[in-house]
């Protein structure tokens, strides 16, 4: 700053002449004190006469406190009569007589030499005095006088005479650092980076710029890039300590604001921070002005607080905020800076935010909320210790568990602590306890206990009525309730309810309802319930035939599992979807690995291990390795006997099974497998299941008899969602009619199975039904490239949207890609509907 001072002093002082009035500007710290210093000590040291005083907020009502501050020190026999009132601080108002006595005094000093009068903050003047100055100001020219003020950018004034005075001079404005300005006061010569993490600390402002420059050299912190954290570190502290001072020396208005503002934070409520500050709204709102000029932010104003007393502001501030209707969340923010016992509300207060925070998903704010209350006298201890093992737990924080534990022991007839215990000893794979937790006989208990039994073989319950939706799904999967019967029984309440019944929906077919569901799931969850309902929409898309939209959910879901790797049925079951995927995209290498790796000794003790057994078993066989598929097939059945879950819609492994069996050559057994399944599917009543157990049975029943099963598969699954199953059955179908001389109907289903392979994003399918079709002598000689059935389905679905008008953003922000993956999208979409542009989509694609 030193050579940049010497640069403005320079100009200031060709500018400062004998008969000139200067006003120099400049927001707090940009050096105007400086500036008048080596503005003072130039005249001095050219033998001519200096005075100079310092406005004040604390003396500005002082009649003639400015005059008598720059001539407290004259010689007393040079003081004309009619001055002697201003200089002693006696006289009241600003008369003619005292004007030009003061003004009198000022030319005896000038004499021949000159005199220059320096007033600093002169916007903090008194009137008197002011009026004095402008008195002065007038009469320059013809004397060998100076008049050189300083004030603060924005600071106000509303006295006349300081108005006459910034009319009628000549303004100097000083500025903040420049980069280079920064630079050229570090040495060694400094990093870029460094000198940029000066520039953010401190916005540029010199004397927060010099002090921190001061601050890390007697620190040894050197000028690298490597050292910017120390920087921002440092400069946080050093802006705090010039902006507590800058504080300090205004009106208790001010301060009284500053601290309000501080405590309460951004956009305040207004009636809560005249209540704070206890100033009227005129003074209020001047002193709020100040405080935004001064810049004075919340964190350095408090931290220059007493304790004690910061704490007194808090709890009012809670007191406040609660009379006013602010949220539980704001007024417990402000207690946690209090201590406990002073209000009896505080308890109810601490725990509603803590549950709040727990639904939000933040729970280490929740614990720290929990922490607080049960200091507090609550009304019930109990539940304050489940809310904090629950934040706790989904915090993956220690020690959940035994919290949980001593919230059930405190009250055992809490089915909240029971279910809330359950879940830490799921996480833990304590699946043995679970029962005997949630052995109450409660609705509520029982439902969580079926929930449970979806994962652990433990604690899979001996009965589940058909109240809740967990009941219904229970005997779902047992496969004692048809999906007719299911599906009027679901609901939507609470959280549980509503994923519970999404995958009965999904499992009866209602696949667009239970994507519904799930979107209106709230995703401010810990991380696995998020990673639940993203695994369990990637299901459903998979079901759909929607390969690409079922990827990015799974993606979506593996980001939060890997923030909680405890919930193995859930990280086991995205494991299978994936690997499945991959089969479809033919990728068996990759489908491999991964199942190898989700195989842990862990993952072999939950239900969905059993369908990675059984995408295993498929990958075997597209391998052409029926041997071990069927033993693959074989292990997920065995896996499954510890469950009673025998519906096919959840795990179709006896499909699998009966097709190694017939490859293998062993027909019968094939056929007992796929009847079984058929029979179980029937019972359900949803057409998917249907459909791919008729398919299976009729691929490995010979004869008429299996392609009149392949043609109830198709027709079964045309009235189905499932588009990719279709497809599959629509390829058997067409082997067995080219196989039987029906060339003309095998190429029909053929073209319509390749057509749907390629919308799904199955390349595997895709191959397969092409190299079919062109086995028929008159199929095409590639696949088709062209055309709107040529589209996958995350083409369909940009094509569609920017067909009704939609920009990129906005579709990129409904399907969660990036921008300039929707524009690559859409190129290939053109070339392949042999369109120019937007315009045309709506037509190809026939989109109204």
């Amino acid at each position: 700053m030193e050579n940049r001072l010497k640069v403005w002093c320079a100009g200031i002082s060709d500018q400062v002449t004998p008969g000139t009035t200067t006003v120099v500007e400049g927001a707090p710290g940009t050096g105007k004190t400086a500036a008048l210093d080596d503005l003072a000590a130039r005249w001095e040291a050219s033998g001519r006469h200096v005075v100079r005083a310092r406005g004040s907020a604390l003396e500005s009502d002082l009649p003639f406190g400015i005059v008598a501050q720059l001539f407290d020190l004259v010689d007393p026999s040079l003081v004309p009569d009619e001055a002697l009132g201003a200089l002693r601080l006696t006289a009241v108002t600003a008369d003619f007589g005292v004007l030009h006595g003061v003004y009198r005094l000022a030319a005896a000093l000038a004499g021949t030499d000159g005199l220059l009068v320096v007033v600093d903050d002169a916007h903090w003047a008194d009137a008197a005095s002011l009026r004095w100055l402008a008195y002065l100001a007038l009469r320059l020219q013809r004397l060998p006088i100076a008049l050189v003020l300083a004030v603060g950018v924005g600071e106000r004034c509303d006295d006349p005479s300081y108005g006459e005075i910034l009319a009628a001079c000549h303004r100097v404005t000083l500025d903040n650092l420049s980069l280079d300005d920064i630079a050229a006061l570090i040495s060694p010569t400094p990093a870029p980076e460094f000198v940029a993490a000066c520039l953010d600390a401190t916005g540029g402002n010199p004397l927060t710029v010099t002090r921190l420059v001061k601050a890390l050299a007697e620190d040894g912190v050197p000028p690298t890039a490597e050292a910017c954290w120390r920087v921002a570190q440092r400069g946080a502290e050093v802006s705090g300590e010039v902006m507590a001072a800058r504080l300090r020396r205004r009106p208790a208005a001010v301060v009284a604001a500053a601290h309000a503002l501080a405590v309460l934070g951004p956009s305040p409520h207004p009636d809560v921070l005249a209540e704070l500050s206890r100033l009227s709204p005129v003074e209020l709102a001047e002193a709020v002005r100040t405080v935004e000029l001064l810049g004075v932010a919340g964190p350095a104003v408090l931290d220059d607080m007493p304790a004690p007393a910061r704490a007194a502001l808090h709890l009012r501030a809670a007191r406040a905020l609660r009379t006013h209707g602010a949220s539980d969340r704001v007024v417990a923010e402000h207690l946690l800076e209090t201590s406990p016992g002073l209000e009896p509300w505080a308890g109810e207060v601490l725990d509603r935010a803590a549950q709040e925070a727990v639904n939000r998903g933040d729970t280490s704010g929740a614990a720290r909320l929990l922490w607080r209350a049960l200091r507090e006298p609550v009304a019930n201890p109990s539940r304050a210790l489940r809310l904090l093992g629950v934040a706790e737990l989904v915090g993956n924080l220690p020690g959940a568990t035994a919290r949980l534990r001593e919230a059930f022991q405190s009250d055992e007839d809490d089915a909240e602590s029971a279910v809330a215990l359950s879940y830490a000893l799921h996480a833990e794979g304590k699946a043995a306890e679970l029962t005997a937790v949630l052995s109450g006989g409660s609705p509520r208990a029982e439902a969580h206990l079926a929930v449970h039994g979806l994962a652990w073989q433990e604690a899979v319950p001996a009965s589940v009525s058909l109240d809740t939706p967990a009941g219904v799904l229970h005997h779902v999967m047992v496969g004692d309730i048809s999906a007719a019967e299911a599906v009027p029984l679901v609901s939507t309440a609470t959280t549980m309810s509503a994923l519970t019944s999404a995958m009965i929906l999904n499992l009866a077919d209602a696949l667009d309802s239970a994507l519904t569901v799930l979107d209106d799931v709230d995703r401010a969850q810990a991380p696995a319930l998020r990673a639940l309902t993203y695994v369990m929409r990637a299901n459903v898309q998979r079901r759909k035939g929607d390969l690409v939209s079922a990827r990015a959910d799974l993606t979506l879901a593996g980001d939060h599992l890997r923030q909680d790797r405890r919930w193995l049925a859930v990280s086991t079951w995205h494991a299978a979807l994936l690997a499945d995927i991959l089969l479809e995209e033919s990728r068996l290498d990759e489908a491999d690995e991964l199942i190898s790796e989700a195989s842990t000794d862990e993952a072999r003790r939950v239900w969905s291990f059993g369908g990675l057994l059984t995408v295993r078993g498929r990958m075997l066989t597209a391998r052409g390795d029926d041997h071990e598929a069927l033993e693959a097939f074989l292990a997920a059945g065995r896996h499954c006997e510890g469950w009673p879950y025998r519906n096919p819609a959840a795990l179709s492994w006896r499909s699998g099974a009966a097709l190694a069996c017939a490859a293998m050559g062993d027909g019968e057994r094939a056929r007992n497998f796929a009847h079984e399944e058929v029979e179980l599917a029937r019972v359900w009543g949803a057409p998917r299941a249907l459909g791919m157990a008729l398919r299976a049975e009729g691929r490995v029943t010979a004869g008429a008899p299996g392609r009149t099963l392949l043609e109830e598969a198709v027709r079964v699954l045309r009235g189905s969602p499932a588009r990719l199953e279709l497809a599959r059955a629509l390829v058997d179908l067409g082997v067995v009619s080219r196989r039987q001389g029906d060339t003309s109907g095998a190429r029909a289903c053929l073209r319509d199975a390749l057509d749907l392979a390629q919308k799904c994003g199955s390349s595997a399918m895709a191959a397969r039904a092409y190299s079919e079709l062109v086995a028929t002598g008159s199929g095409p000689r590639r696949m088709r490239q062209t055309g709107p059935t040529a589209l996958t389905p995350t083409e369909h679905q940009v094509a569609a949207l920017a067909a009704r008008g939609q920009s990129n953003e906005e579709i990129a922000s409904a399907l969660l890609m990036p921008a300039d993956a929707v524009e690559g999208l859409l190129n290939g979409t053109y070339r392949k509907l042999g369109v120019s542009g937007r315009l045309q989509l709506a037509e190809v694609l026939d989109v109204d």
